[in-house]
């Protein structure tokens, strides 16, 4: 049996004993005292074997600590590091915080009570109250195969995170309640000998890589939020330490797969253990590899827009927040900036502008909630968690005035432009009138990408688009509802309905009228265009294609017209050989919203019905139109539940070589009553490099039109 094994068994027994003869009042009581005589300790020849192996002993700091152990007084040397590790100020760790919410507190002390471990926001027993599910299985075992009943597999990889220990430690800073630290000491130590680590590659939960990365952050944070209790004994830094090194030497050798969001995490994570615990022998080792995978992936990771290739707003965000993290890492702790590459900065701020130009203007009114779309697996943003970036991004580049603007709600800074922008290596599109809350802004997703698999974090949605004005968001995205279950059908369809091209308000080609079954009628290339750009002081145009299917292409033409009156026009058509149906889905307001939205079938189309700011939709076509109502859905976690919404399609035949051709307006009033629209086509059908149409809003005639460059 291993030293690390026979440590954890002698602390599980004390503190399973402890646990059943003291209460949480009695530990509260005596929480200054000193650990009671009794505590066992691991065997004195294992521990020196395993945690000196570890060390080196030749760091600067350490000197004392060699000649102990050289003298074979190892007792005193053990002591005396826990004294080095309690007294050491040269080191900085960026992430620590003196910041505990009451939800933080409650996920603190539930883990405490019955095991209850917080994993995150989707997986709660009671939602309401923030009660995380119990653990609790034979009395006082912990069950780590445990998952609630119908969850996905983000359930079990996600508890082997340990999410809920470092807010132990931010409890136990704020209390110096013992109960705490007693519970990471049996906690962790039940982990370790229950979970040991494999002999070969990492698994899929507990030692996948991202469990790791996360598992050792934690701990880089919990080791200095208890290192001064008393019960942070010379043996429970020694258990400490040398499972510490098991992680990070296990991380270091299995490279994931891959350019995305857990590479990048397993980097920045081997920087991390290598610049906080530059005592072990192999941290050198762990920072190189680490700066090593960011270095290669910088331009891997990153298109040349600036958006990772996760076309995921949300893991964009997370990454970008990891990588600022790290710089602030190197900078606190006087690291050499020739340890990252000089692109890294360049690539960073080009990443921060995607996410202030994904920015929904709603960010600069107090309160918002929805401040962000939901294109792929991404989640909606609030204000408050969108300005903690904006915060870091502008404490990142503090010369740039956008940035500055973003961080500040517009009180500071330059006001960010408001021309069309053009994310072309990720297939995004933003078009807007201006950054207040009353403004106007739509954005295009017509993504490229490789990645369609059930596992991809890129939904099969090329051509869909969000459309906020004045506050609301007319045209949200479906979002997530579920991850990966394998072996779990029903999750399986969730993730699939969700993911499916008839989700997003886009065209798919059909071989009925109806609605068919979930994934019948799915693209099955991202390979989007940006064909065409223009824009002036009154109206703006974007023109993108994806041949979405072998016979069949879908190019969307987005017309926005700002003057004398807004509106956006879209035109939609389908190019090729194929045979069926072409389909154009929209899906209209959340959940809140569904008695709001009335479809009107004769006009195929719909309107909104709230007090004072409406939108209006008409569409018109080549041949006959039928609009066919569908049941569309809204969910932006990842918990399996989600809202029933307004949604239809607009079908017409498409017949073989003959293309399909919509044109729908949208048109924002604050009243919907009378208005007369109405729109044809006034070019040849026969050149599809060109389109004219005419749109009838009231009087006023808008001609509008563009011309492909061969």
């Amino acid at each position: 049996m291993s030293f690390g094994n026979k440590l954890g068994i002698h602390i599980l027994l004390f503190l399973i004993t402890t646990f059943i003869a003291c209460t949480d009042n009695d530990i509260q009581e005596n929480n200054n005292n000193l650990p009671p005589k009794d505590e066992p300790t691991p065997p004195q020849e294992e521990a020196e074997k395993h945690l000196f192996d570890i060390l080196n002993l030749d760091y600067p700091g350490l000197e004392e600590i060699k000649s102990l152990y050289k003298r074979d007084e190892n007792d005193a040397a053990m002591q005396k590091l826990l004294t080095y590790y309690r007294s050491r100020t040269a080191i900085e760790n960026p992430n620590l915080t003196a910041t505990l919410n009451d939800t933080e507190q409650g996920y603190a002390d539930y883990a405490i009570d019955e095991y209850r471990f917080y994993v995150n926001d989707n997986y709660l027993e009671d939602k309401d109250r923030k009660i995380p599910y119990s653990l609790k299985s034979n009395g006082q075992m912990i069950n780590w195969q445990f998952a609630p009943e119908g969850a996905d597999n983000e359930y079990q990889k996600q508890l082997h995170r340990h999410n809920w220990i470092p807010m132990q430690g931010k409890a136990y800073q704020k209390s110096k309640n013992e109960k705490y630290m007693l519970s990471w000491k049996e906690v962790y130590t039940d982990w370790i000998l229950k979970n040991p680590k494999p002999n070969g590659k990492p698994d899929k939960f507990q030692w996948h890589q991202l469990q790791m990365s996360t598992r050792i952050m934690g701990q880089t944070e919990s080791f200095e939020y208890f290192k001064s209790s008393p019960h942070f004994t010379p043996e429970w830094l020694s258990f400490f330490l040398i499972h510490f090194a098991e992680h990070a030497d296990y991380l270091s050798m299995y490279k994931y797969s891959g350019e995305n969001n857990i590479l990048l995490s397993q980097a920045v994570t081997l920087v991390f253990a290598g610049t906080l615990f530059p005592e072990l022998k192999n941290a050198p080792q762990w920072q190189k590899t680490g700066c090593e995978i960011i270095n290669d992936q910088t331009t891997k990771l990153f298109l040349e827009d600036g958006m990772t290739n996760d076309l995921s707003l949300h893991y964009h965000i997370g990454i970008v927040d990891g990588l600022y993290d790290l710089k602030r890492l190197i900078q606190l702790n006087k690291l050499p900036d020739s340890l990252l590459s000089p692109q890294l900065d360049e690539t960073l701020l080009k990443a921060t502008k995607v996410v202030m130009h994904f920015t929904y203007p709603s960010y600069f009114e107090k309160g918002s909630k929805q401040c962000s779309p939901a294109f792929n697996d991404s989640w909606i943003k609030t204000r408050s968690v969108l300005n903690k970036n904006f915060a870091k991004y502008a404490a990142m580049f503090p010369e740039d005035s956008e940035l500055k603007y973003m961080q500040t709600y517009g009180n500071e800074g330059t006001l960010p432009d408001s021309r069309i922008k053009t994310f072309e290596d990720s297939g995004f599109y933003v078009l807007r009138n201006g950054w207040t809350p009353e403004s106007t802004m739509l954005i295009l997703s017509n993504n490229i990408s490789s990645k369609l698999q059930d596992s991809s974090h890129n939904q099969l949605d090329n051509g869909t688009f969000e459309l906020y004005h004045n506050g609301r968001n007319f045209f949200p995205d479906s979002g997530v509802c579920s991850y990966m279950k394998e072996d779990d059908a029903e999750v399986m369809k969730l993730r699939r309905w969700f993911r499916q091209t008839k989700a997003h308000n886009t065209m798919v080609l059909g071989k009925s009228e109806d609605h068919e079954d979930i994934g019948a009628e799915n693209i099955s290339k991202a390979e989007g265009k940006l064909l065409l750009k223009e824009e002036n002081a009154d109206r703006q145009l974007i023109v993108t294609e994806n041949q979405g299917y072998n016979d069949f292409k879908h190019r969307r033409t987005v017309f926005y017209v700002k003057q004398p009156t807004e509106f956006f026009v879209l035109v939609d058509e389908g190019f090729g050989t194929a045979t069926g149906y072409a389909k154009l889905y929209f899906h209209l307001c959340d959940e809140t919203s569904v008695n709001n939205v009335i479809l009107d079938s004769q006009e195929a189309g719909a309107h909104t019905t709230f007090e004072n700011n409406n939108l209006l939709i008409r569409s018109f076509g080549n041949q006959a139109i039928t609009l066919k109502p569908f049941d569309g859905r809204i969910s932006y976690q990842t918990d399996r539940k989600y809202s029933t919404r307004k949604a239809y399609s607009l079908v017409m035949k498409k017949q073989r070589s003959i293309p399909v051709r919509y044109i729908t307006i949208l048109y924002p009033v604050s009243k919907v009553s009378n208005q007369k629209i109405s729109a044809k086509f006034t070019d040849d059908s026969s050149n599809s490099s060109h389109v004219s149409i005419e749109v009838t809003i009231g009087n006023q005639v808008y001609p509008l039109s563009f011309q492909l460059k061969h």
